[in-house]
């Protein structure tokens, strides 16, 4: 019975992360055919598209454990973590192209020194799934890495559901709240299971709800302003705007 339990409360998890993120984007992307909202640039549907895919290829994996085709899983790696490379280098380009848009995000930062939010994201997606993959042959450590790597990457799901329901003035503090929440879950179910919680989801749940204030922080420091401007100015040398 005990081996049941675990893979099934890891698929409701990545079942929950997917719906969220779908939530979040519903009105500007998979339903836009019937809200109608501003054109995309051909790189934010490529960035949409990609990430759509992992998350995917994600549940897929999940699924196969649960199903107990562990070895159906281990050929999907491969894919999986070639997805997620494709998704880190994308990521990363659409935060130099937001570097160089009109739009000023609603905790007070220009486009500029609003990058360093996108790079915490990717940057906390990217260690995490490293970490996953990286130790792929301990089960333990690999699924809480691989699902803190996903709970890095829903703050921008996070905000447009915000927008949605009219939160977005207490973004700020709803945005981690939300990823905690994810976390708590996985801390709960560890607690539940094992009488202890494992240390990664606590290290890891702490580095992504605390990076919030330190990257608002650092957004609005006098130093990260150059660091800023001069990502805007290699955005425009890239996208020619």
């Amino acid at each position: 019975m005990a081996a049941v339990r675990r893979p099934r409360f890891h698929l409701l998890i990545v079942l929950a992360l997917v719906a969220f993120v779908v939530v979040g984007f519903a009105p500007s992307y998979y339903l836009r055919i019937l809200t109608a909202p501003p054109p995309l640039t051909t790189l934010l549907h490529v960035h949409a598209v990609v990430f759509t895919l992992w998350m995917a290829l994600f549940l897929g994996q999940v699924g196969l454990v649960a199903a107990h085709r562990v070895d159906l899983h281990r050929k999907l790696g491969i894919a999986s973590a070639v997805f997620a490379g494709i998704v880190v280098t994308v990521g990363v380009l659409s935060v130099f192209k937001t570097a160089i848009s009109n739009h000023v995000s609603p905790s007070g930062l220009a486009p500029p020194q609003f990058s360093i939010i996108g790079f915490t994201s990717i940057g906390l997606f990217a260690v995490f799934i490293a970490l996953g993959i990286a130790y792929r042959r301990r089960p333990a450590l690999h699924r809480r890495f691989m699902i803190l790597g996903f709970i890095a990457s829903i703050s921008p799901a996070t905000a447009r559901i915000l927008r949605m329901v009219d939160l977005q003035p207490h973004r700020d503090l709803l945005i981690p709240l939300c990823a905690g929440l994810f976390v708590a879950a996985c801390l709960v179910h560890d607690w539940r299971r094992h009488r202890v919680v494992h240390p990664v989801y606590v290290v890891g749940g702490i580095a992504i709800i605390a990076s919030w204030p330190v990257r608002l922080m650092i957004g609005r420091s006098d130093w990260y302003f150059p660091i800023g401007e001069q990502v805007a100015r290699l955005a425009r040398t890239m996208f020619g705007s």
